[in-house]
């Protein structure tokens, strides 16, 4: 009887170290992934020497877009209302400033090709501090806002996956 328990207490020390190791280990990627259709087989030849520019759509079809808020005062950092932020080919990221924030922000990239070739900036509203920008090709990335366009010592990251 004794050793029958003494066998429960090592099954169960053995499950909680086992869920303790999946918890510790983590995941690195928890999105759901959709499963996307297979390639079809262009109809008309393509010569291969010629370089295709990848159509890019500027409304997303049937995703949500993605709005991220920015704020800041005289003397804080930039505050965001969300960060690294994972979008699809195709889908919108929207940069707007907080209710009543007046200023110039400037936008910076990581990486001379950050912009461009994964994110597109498709407008900006003139005077109001709001970007949209479409993912348009995988990639990782940070935007940098900074405040009144100079104060880069109180500007935020924003970390953006484009899958």
């Amino acid at each position: 009887m004794k050793i029958m328990r003494h066998q429960k207490k090592i099954i169960v020390f053995i499950g909680l170290l086992l869920f303790a190791t999946l918890l510790l280990g983590g995941c690195t990627n928890i999105n759901p992934v959709e499963p996307q259709p297979a390639p079809t087989t262009p109809t008309t030849p393509t010569n291969p020497a010629t370089p295709t520019t990848p159509t890019i759509p500027t409304k997303p079809i049937n995703m949500q877009d993605v709005k991220v808020t920015y704020n800041y005062g005289d003397k804080d950092k930039v505050q965001l209302s969300a960060n690294n932020i994972m979008l699809k080919v195709g889908q919108r990221l929207i940069l707007e400033p907080a209710s009543g924030l007046t200023g110039n922000t400037r936008f910076t990239s990581s990486g001379e090709h950050f912009f461009g070739d994964v994110l597109k900036q498709e407008t900006s509203e003139p005077n109001s501090g709001k970007v949209i920008f479409t993912a348009i090709k995988p990639g990782k990335g940070k935007l940098t806002i900074i405040p009144r366009s100079t104060e880069t010592d109180r500007a935020s990251d924003l970390w953006v996956t484009v899958q």
